[in-house]
Formats: structure tokens, sequence, C-alpha cells
């Protein structure tokens, strides 16, 4: 049976684990949040370049054709 000292040894090694993850989890969340956010201007500006290409005739009669 373990002891009361290798019991909390055991536990704190698991928590010091748990927080480590826990940091390491919370910086690639904020590394692709990042990325993420860098994507939505490229994003918006496609959006709005389709909009206008939908306008154009050809394009729309070309896209109806598929």
């Amino acid at each position: 049976m373990a002891t009361p000292q290798e019991l909390f040894d055991e536990t704190k090694t698991r928590l010091d684990l748990n927080i480590a993850k826990a940091q390491i989890l919370e910086r690639e969340i904020q590394e692709k949040v990042a990325e993420k956010n860098q994507l939505m201007q490229p994003i918006m500006e496609d959006q709005g370049a389709l909009k206008q290409l939908e306008k154009l005739s050809d394009v729309v009669q070309l896209v109806e054709s598929k």
C-alpha cells in the first residue's frame, strides 16, 4: 500500500503534468486562432470578388452550364 507521501508525490506529479499539457494546448489554441484571423481578410476579399464576378453574364452562364 502506498504511503501518504507517495500518494502526495504521485498526485503532485500528475497535477504538474496536466497543468503543463493544458498550457501547451492553450498556446496551440491561441496560435490556431491567430492563423484563422489571418485568413479572414482574404476570405472577405474573395467573397466580395465573387459577388462582383457573379454580376458578369459570361461567368454566370459558365457556372450555370456546369
